[in-house]
């Protein structure tokens, strides 16, 4: 998947018209060979492929204008360039038309912070206590709540809360480990823990989002409504939250 802003297309659409009308005429060479490569890196950025072969005349003549030493767009050059733009519009309708552009709708949390800043909805020490697959699976579940993909965001914030849960067993328990430490028999064993141990009001917490998230959320059959995951996203961030204030410094 690629970012582009509405703008960009707009943007190119009006240089393009721009193009089209004018064909650089009253431009300097300078600026018209400015044009005319914003052009094709505009092609390149939105994989115009077919209308860039198309567009092999507007390369020659690119090339030529940059090996010129003149100022000025003389106006046979313009003239080719009319030539030249106009075999574009087939080319350029028919895969502008295989172009689909898919918005973002507005959610509980900001998008930008779900698509490309997903440390923003923590606290700095919380994010900083993440392990790096915990940073992988909280990000990929608020993308995944930007794109409306709720039972993927589900999966994936279970597994972040999950790994962060090892992180506390890890940071109390450090002897007789168990060797494939899983959610419940952690909590357990954390209660059964002499102090320093995590409280009683964490531990309860963690149970629950077990019990009621982590476990019915592995059925097949489970499926969340968007809403769902946000609550979800707002319960995970509260849980990785709680984990975070009661790690030994």
């Amino acid at each position: 998947m690629e970012q582009n802003t509405i703008y960009r297309y707009y943007s190119f659409g009006f240089n393009y018209c721009l193009l089209k009308t004018y064909a650089l005429a009253g431009r300097t060479r300078v600026k018209a060979i400015e044009d005319l490569t914003h052009f094709f890196e505009a092609l390149d950025s939105f994989d115009l492929q077919v209308t860039k072969r198309v567009a092999i005349d507007l390369v020659v003549i690119l090339n030529e204008l940059e090996d010129s030493d003149e100022e000025g767009m003389p106006p046979a050059l313009v003239t080719r360039i009319q030539k030249a733009v106009a075999k574009l519009d087939p080319a350029l309708d028919a895969e502008l038309q295989l172009r689909i552009a898919y918005i973002l709708t507005k959610k509980r949390h900001s998008l930008p912070s779900l698509t490309a800043q997903p440390e923003e909805l923590l606290g700095k020490a919380t994010w900083e206590s993440l392990t790096p697959t915990s940073k992988r699976d909280f990000t990929s579940a608020c993308m995944q709540i930007a794109l409306n993909q709720p039972t993927g965001a589900a999966f994936h914030l279970m597994r972040t809360l999950e790994e962060q849960v090892k992180v506390l067993y890890f940071a109390f328990k450090k002897t007789k480990r168990m060797e494939k430490p899983m959610w419940g028999p952690m909590t357990t064993e954390l209660r059964k823990k002499n102090k320093p141990k995590p409280s009683d009001k964490l531990l309860s917490h963690l149970d629950g989002m077990r019990i009621h998230f982590r476990n019915p959320t592995q059925h097949p059959t489970a499926f969340y409504a968007l809403n769902e995951a946000e609550d979800l996203l707002s319960a995970t961030i509260v849980a990785i939250g709680m984990i975070c204030a009661e790690l030994p410094a």
